[in-house]
């Protein structure tokens, strides 16, 4: 298969023997995922219901007739163009609507297999389809009934969606067939079941095809509708929107950067623009959906690692979710581990609090920053009002303009610090009275962003990156404060965590644990005061013989620990967090080897480059940052589009490239 990377001058090309797919999204949460052949439950068209925060599928594939092998997959950042056989396909999602839009090169006749059900729904039983024609639009009423060969009761309704489709031709044969799906990639991952049935329900003719999800079959009739008649305005807003984000100050930097290689280039772009289609901003919910297909809730964590990256997208929503998250800490002085409807409540999560002082750390510097400039303003006007200039009309309406900015100005950033001081310190006392034992930072298993076990590893006890964000807190509480006991706390856990964690070669990972882990390198983000520059290079230098891959990622554990797997075990957690290779902290690690040593560690921050460049450009989801790779070779695995991964990459090439 050839993929095209489509970005005017610089785009670019490769020819792969990957089972290569794309994923668009309509910044809402829905999202459709096609790959050559559908070898997983997770790939279709997905609708997202905001209200309850779950996602449905509707669409299992959609099929021209002939069917042939995907011969070339274009990416042109706001649709999808595929070429198999003679049928050229066109994929596009409209920003905002429950819709996927098909078109063919020309007109003719695809078979639409539908699987309608929740995400995470594997049931076989009592699934009903309906379908009809209404005013000129087919519609295909899902009905999910109980079953006893299933569940504790039968026929009893669970929920009712609608897909409502408007072709440019109408007409359709209903073929109401089921057939057995094989999903090899699901099989590969340890993720059952491995085979299920779909349902062949349509064959539509025509060019050009409509599919509009809802819970209501009127909105879902009436988008339909609205989408095919102004279908080329919607795609040129989404052409418009993706040029708005290349003309971004930040992205516009990398895109003209003079020491940096296209392919690297349209690497970021695409992270950029991924990133941003999975960030969510209704009534209810401002935040970034943590990865798709699996991830599509809010989780605090991911979000906020990934906040700096996407303040550079949208500084507007970037600041409303961190606003939110300062609200939202509870009385142990954490944050909630997920934001809005979830199952996994009781999932605790002791790291994500540190990072959101670690973005409020980011915040309150530019504050300062822009303090720097407000005062230099002040001086220039005081000398203008001083001079003989004061007394033009003209000079004292730019005065009196100037001065009612700089009040709102100052005024804002009265707010935002206040905000700050306020929530850091109810959180600051709260987890000492919760979280803290002699001066350490304690967490129970699978709270760090390590969050599974296997073989009772679980990292329950004081961690490493734990204490250094904690030292971080305490650091940003004395200078929004300069109240000196957030020194003494500062003072006295800093020089604890050195005398317990370093042994002058390597940070243990926690307390009495030398298991060498990553985790030191976030330590080094968000407290780089730990450990002089040459402690860092030491130890950087010591636990990289122990962790480097050689295709250019990190092991998560010691390769010559008795825990260590190389090969990706999916839903079984033995590699997960002991063997995998995770983007998001290969990036990272990127970021701290060139603050560090850049020189001596070139070898390990270019090939990190390389490999993050070829996980989003050429293998899985094309154009997404994926979730992780196995230890012994890079692949694609996990989810096809992680927030955090595209964010570190983000960030990565702009501290490398600044």
């Amino acid at each position: 298969m050839k993929i095209i990377h489509n970005l005017g001058i610089l785009s670019i090309n490769k020819t792969t023997d990957e089972n290569a797919g794309f994923l668009l999204t309509n910044k809402k949460g829905s999202y459709c995922s096609f790959f050559n052949k559908p070898t997983s439950r997770y790939c279709g068209f997905f609708y997202f219901d905001a209200k309850s925060m779950e996602m449905y599928k509707l669409i299992e594939d959609i099929e021209p007739e002939g069917n042939g092998e995907v011969n070339l997959l274009k990416n042109w950042f706001y649709y999808a163009e595929r070429i198999r056989g003679h049928s050229v396909e066109n994929f596009f999602m409209p920003d905002g609507l429950n819709s996927l839009a098909y078109e063919l090169g020309e007109s003719g006749e695809i078979t639409l297999v539908l699987d309608c059900r929740k995400s995470y729904d594997n049931r076989e039983w009592g699934r009903h389809y309906d379908i009809s024609e209404e005013d000129g639009r087919i519609i295909v009423k899902f009905t999910k009934k109980t079953d006893s060969r299933e569940d504790a009761s039968s026929g009893e309704n669970e929920f009712v969606l609608f897909l409502a489709i408007k072709s440019d031709n109408g007409k359709h044969e209903i073929l109401d067939k089921w057939a057995e799906r094989h999903y090899a990639d699901d099989e590969k991952r340890n993720s059952p079941p491995f085979k299920r049935h779909v349902y062949t329900g349509l064959r539509l003719k025509g060019k050009k095809f409509v599919f509009s999800a809802s819970k209501s079959r009127e909105s879902a009739a009436k988008e339909s509708l609205y989408v095919f008649d102004n279908l080329q305005e919607l795609k040129l807003q989404g052409k418009s929107h993706f040029h708005g984000l290349l003309g971004l100050q930040g992205i516009k930097k990398i895109i003209t950067g003079k020491n940096i290689g296209n392919e690297v280039k349209v690497a970021y772009v695409n992270a950029a623009n991924s990133l941003n289609k999975l960030a969510v901003n209704n009534k209810k919910h401002a935040g970034i959906l943590a990865g798709l297909p699996w991830f599509f809730q809010l989780w605090a964590r991911d979000t906020l690692v990934s906040l700096k990256s996407f303040s550079k997208i949208n500084k507007n929503i970037a600041q409303k979710i961190l606003l939110n998250y300062l609200e939202m800490a509870g009385n142990d002085g954490r944050l909630p581990n997920l934001i809005g409807e979830h199952n996994s409540k009781s999932l605790g999560s002791a790291d994500s609090i540190g990072w959101l002082f670690v973005r409020c750390t980011h915040l309150t510097e530019k504050i300062n920053r822009d303090k720097e400039t407000i005062n230099s303003i002040k001086k220039s006007m005081h000398w203008i009002k001083g001079s003989r200039m004061a007394s033009s009309e003209k000079i004292k309406d730019y005065i009196k303009r100037c001065n009612s900015l700089i009040s709102r100005k100052e005024n804002e950033y009265y707010n935002l610090l206040y905000d700050v001081e306020n929530a850091l310190e109810k959180s600051i006392g709260n987890l000492l009275k919760s979280h803290t034992k002699d001066n350490f930072e304690f967490n129970e298993m699978n709270e760090t962003w390590m969050d599974t076990d296997f073989a009772g590893d679980g990292r329950k006890g004081a961690r490493i990156e734990l204490q250094a964000l904690r030292l971080g807190m305490y650091k940003l509480a004395f200078e929004v404060t300069q109240n000196h006991k957030y020194k003494i706390l500062e003072n006295t856990l800093k020089l604890k965590a050195k005398g317990e964690f370093w042994n002058g070669k390597i940070l243990a990972d926690g307390l009495d644990d030398w298991t060498i882990r990553p985790n030191m390198f976030i330590a080094s983000y968000a407290y780089p005061e730990l450990l002089s520059q040459k402690e860092w290079e030491a130890c950087f230098e010591n636990s990289l013989k122990n962790l480097w891959l050689d295709w250019g990622g990190l092991s998560t554990i010691d390769k010559n620990n008795k825990l260590f797997t190389d090969t990706h075990t999916g839903e079984i957690n033995k590699s997960y967090h002991r063997g995998d290779s995770w983007f998001w902290l290969n990036n990272l690690a990127a970021v701290e080897l060139n603050k560090i040593n850049p020189k001596k560690f070139q070898n390990q921050i270019q090939k990190i480059i390389s490999a993050g460049t070829e996980d989003i450009l050429w293998k899985g989801c094309i154009g997404c940052a994926s979730e992780l790779s196995s230890a012994k070779e890079l692949i694609s695995a996990g989810c096809f589009s992680q927030t955090w991964s595209n964010a570190m990459y983000m960030e990565m090439i702009d501290g490398i490239f600044k």
